[in-house]
């Protein structure tokens, strides 16, 4: 009854921790530029051609189906990682103008290991 890519799809939308959540919590629901973040569990994905694909995907599409094409990605996954945030790609907004309007954000992060990476989130993401 439930594979893999269900499990999958599940954790995904459970890190992404639906926007509504981000809008009432307090001011720590952000990343910050160049500030490290310890052991975070988020969406993160390997390539930036791939993470540039899925913003499309968002944006053309919309949210279900960029959800859906992050969740199926080769080179993305839920996962727990150290970071710090570089630099925001781009982002994309969902509901533009209307009750519910949200960002997702595709970061550029280094980890601890010294790899680029790339987190998708709905968290802001600030300079300090």
């Amino acid at each position: 009854m439930f594979d893999s890519l269900w499990t999958k799809r599940a954790l995904l939308l459970a890190t992404m921790a639906w926007p509504g959540i981000a809008w009432s919590s307090d001011s720590a629901w952000h990343y910050t530029i160049d500030q490290h973040r310890q052991e975070q569990q988020a969406n993160f994905c390997t390539s930036q051609e791939g993470v540039e694909e899925i913003a499309g995907i968002f944006h053309r599409y919309g949210p279900r189906t960029g959800y859906a094409a992050l969740a199926e990605s080769a080179n993305c996954s839920v996962s727990v990682e150290s970071f710090t945030p570089r630099k925001v790609l781009t982002s994309v907004t969902i509901s533009e103008g209307k009750p519910g309007e949200y960002r997702v954000r595709f970061v550029e992060v280094e980890n601890d290991r010294g790899d680029i990476i790339y987190l998708v989130t709905t968290r802001e993401v600030v300079a300090e």
